[in-house]
């Protein structure tokens, strides 16, 4: 079966994944105090009910306001709980800071006879909301006597114990710092430590001990900010050419990674081979440094707990599809109350904007998204991203004339972006404009084979290839469609949406059947909970007239994914 053009190019051109909605929270919230103690009066109950709504649609900042009236007038905990809840997602964090006081007073005065709070959003994340709205004006007295009591879940007892070493090289000296960040112990986690060393060592001026740290935080969590730092750290004190080797290896691979890269070599004077002068002159802005205080380090920290959840939650999800679990639901406000932590400490922090619009993506809440990718600045390494993901938004809105506006705004300042160039060949494809589309498409191929180095070419340009070769079937031209598919097949043997796609295709056209069976074949032996490869191997067998088999397989397709109506 083919996976829709728009999907398989998405995952082709952003390595993203695509995630149902969020089951409604509300459903699992305990019922309020004031349900069982009489009249209520109307105007409560329609904000209750209005807030609830809103918040199983996640359209959070309506949920924020209904709920906070509801608990600025009832004496409630589960209302103020949920009125925190809602304003700290939606990014209103003076309002969340106003409820997480309510709550941490009541969470110190507790004698032990009301229930306890059941996991991280509900003990530790009020404690935590305070100590990053005094870090955001610079209190950081205010925030070390918040650390003082301590947190209660193992994620907040290792989030409290990172920023306390920054308060305390902050409030005593580095050293103190340094020294409580190396004492880690060992039941909590630590994988973020390397890079904050680095971060300490490098703002303290221990510049051979950064190094070290930011190297060993190469291999941890959060590797993409240690990168960052780490070439940094080579290009302010080091010779260019350490910088540079760094960031030509950057630049050559695929990701997050690679504008950084390239935004390191026009700096030094090494720019790629056609880039645009409006990009050189962008690079020489970036920031070299991931934090230049405590304050912002902090807020580097909520970011790599925000995009770690983040992470987690998208591959649990897709493992679960693997496993024949299609249409499951995430639940990511945690790491979006994480991400609006950080960039109500660090509002220049692109990387918190950028998490804050991937996650309103999944959530469906476009305009969100749009508002929050406005906000990554275009000297940020994830600036391209962001572009995309606002394209993405626009195209959901059904205005696709201003996503390829977007796009096209960008490919101005940026020409060597395929990923970009590869998602305005989707857009004008999803128009009807297969022409323009195959042009830019073909512009994303060759950008892609002039950045990939021989290790990354096999591991980069299949997809670029695939999306064109989709994008020409799409347009009838199957000559030159199938040219580019075993071009990408070639690159990429054992890929299985290219075997699928490719073997599907074939079988439609009643061509090459027994090289059309294997490629199947090979494809659902990698991915045999995959409802449209299963229905791909079941027509294929129809094809052939091997009609019981091909019941067997379409049956097998329709439970995996009862609700594909083409199956």
């Amino acid at each position: 079966m083919l996976l829709s053009r728009l999907t398989l190019l998405a995952v082709m051109a952003i390595g993203l994944a695509a995630c149902a909605t969020n089951k409604s929270s509300w459903q699992s919230m305990s019922p309020p105090v004031w349900t069982s103690r009489g009249v209520v009066p109307d105007a409560v109950v329609g904000d209750y009910l209005r807030g609830r709504f809103a918040a199983s649609q996640q359209a959070y900042g309506e949920a924020a306001d209904a709920f906070g009236r509801v608990a600025i007038s009832q004496d409630d905990p589960a209302l103020v709980a949920s009125a925190f809840r809602y304003a700290l997602v939606d990014g209103n964090v003076a309002d969340a800071e106003r409820f997480a006081e309510l709550i941490v007073t009541a969470q110190s005065a507790d004698t032990g006879h009301t229930p306890s709070p059941i996991g991280f959003a509900e003990k530790d994340l009020p404690r935590l909301t305070l100590l990053a709205a005094a870090v955001s004006r610079g209190e950081m007295a205010t925030a070390a006597t918040l650390l003082e009591a301590p947190l209660t879940t193992p994620l907040g007892q290792s989030m409290a114990y990172l920023f306390e070493g920054w308060v305390t090289y902050d409030q005593e000296n580095p050293e103190a710092g340094l020294d409580h960040l190396q004492a880690i112990p060992k039941d909590l986690f630590g994988g973020f430590v390397p890079l904050h060393l680095g971060l300490m060592f490098d703002l303290s001026g221990d510049l051979g001990a950064a190094e070290v740290a930011y190297a060993e935080g190469l291999r941890a969590p959060g590797s993409d900010f240690s990168y960052i730092a780490y070439a940094g750290l080579l290009e302010r004190h080091q010779t260019a050419e350490d910088a540079l080797k760094v960031y030509r290896s950057l630049s050559e691979e695929r990701g997050f990674l690679r504008r950084l890269g390239r935004m390191g070599l026009a700096r030094l004077g090494e720019p790629k081979e056609g880039e645009a002068p409006a990009f050189v002159r962008l690079s020489r802005r970036a920031p070299t440094r991931v934090a230049k205080s405590a304050e912002s380090a902090i807020a580097v920290g909520f970011i790599n707990y925000a995009w770690s959840a983040y992470e987690q939650a998208i591959q649990r999800q897709e493992a679960a599809a693997r496993a024949g679990f299609e249409g499951l639901t995430v639940n990511l406000d945690v790491p979006l109350a994480l991400a609006q932590l950080a960039v109500a400490i660090d509002d220049t922090q692109g990387a918190g904007h950028y998490i804050i619009g991937a996650i309103y993506s999944v959530y469906g809440q476009n305009e969100a998204v749009v508002e929050a990718n406005n906000r990554v600045a275009p000297t940020s390494w994830l600036y391209n991203y962001a572009a995309i993901g606002q394209a993405n938004a626009f195209v959901e809105m059904d205005q696709p004339k201003e996503a390829i506006e977007k796009i096209e705004n960008y490919l101005k300042q940026d020409a060597l972006a395929p990923d970009v160039a590869l998602t305005l060949a989707d857009l004008l494809s999803e128009e009807g404009d297969y022409p323009a589309a195959r042009v830019a498409a073909t512009n994303a191929i060759d950008v892609a084979n002039r950045l990939a180095s021989e290790d990354t070419r096999g591991r980069n340009l299949w997809r670029y290839y695939f999306a064109r070769g989709a994008i020409t079937a799409e347009a009838g031209d199957w000559s030159q469609a199938e040219g580019d598919l075993i071009e990408a097949l070639r690159l990429a043997p054992d890929e299985p949406l290219l075997l699928n796609y490719l073997g599907y295709s074939y079988v439609e056209r009643g061509e090459n059947l027994d090289e059309a069976f294997d490629m199947i074949e090979r494809a659902l032996a990698q991915r045999p909970t995959s409802g449209a490869i299963t229905d791909s191997l079941g027509w294929a067998h129809y094809q052939r007239g091997n009609y019981e088999e091909a019941v067997q397989y379409l049956e097998q397709a329709v439970a995996l994914e009862p609700g594909d109506d083409v199956i």
